[in-house]
């Protein structure tokens, strides 16, 4: 795990999982953004606690795939707030039936269930919109992870937000948690 930035933490994605969640969990004392990039090949073992740590952590998840993708990539980029492939970024894997829960709650039913009977799930991913294709995902990724440090919690607990709760109490704890953060009465 090396710094980037001021509350930037960029992690290894090639870790064994053991180890990949254990740098996620001292990377989120003092980050408010993790950069996740690197070999994305692996499959998911059988420690994958980092896939409810990654799901649940108040700290803004940007991910960047090059190169081959496996059933861990693909996880990483469905838990992503923020997730750039680059040109060379392909499904290696053999099956992703495995990540339909996940799919359907990061996408919705029908972008998961295209997901699904896709070949390339990384490009069903681009086509739903929660993977940008870019040039250079790494500089991307980086530049998009710093210019977010300042806003990157309360747009990730607003997100969840609005994922977790019913539509009007998700509202209005948008309204009430930008009124704080910008020290307007409620």
């Amino acid at each position: 795990m090396v710094g980037v930035a001021p509350l930037v933490a960029e992690i290894d994605a090639g870790l064994a999982d053991a180890a990949f969640g254990a740098a996620l969990r001292q990377a989120a004392r003092d980050a408010s953004c993790f950069l996740i990039s690197g070999d994305l090949s692996a499959p998911i073992g059988r420690d994958a606690e980092w896939i409810a740590l990654l799901a649940e952590t108040p700290v803004l998840p940007v991910v960047v795939a090059e190169g081959a993708v496996g059933l861990r990539g693909l996880a990483l980029m469905l838990l992503a707030d923020l997730a750039f492939a680059g040109p060379d970024a392909r499904w290696a894997g053999s099956e992703h039936a495995s990540l339909s829960e996940l799919a359907a709650i990061r996408l919705g039913p029908l972008a998961a269930r295209q997901m699904a009977m896709s070949s390339d799930p990384v490009a069903a991913l681009v086509a739903a919109g929660q993977v940008a294709r870019v040039d250079d995902p790494l500089n991307m990724a980086r530049a998009q992870a710093v210019a977010l440090t300042g806003t990157a919690q309360r747009l990730r607990r607003g997100w969840r937000a609005a994922r977790d709760l019913p539509n009007d109490e998700a509202l209005t704890y948008g309204g009430w948690f930008n009124a704080v953060e910008t020290k307007e009465e409620v």
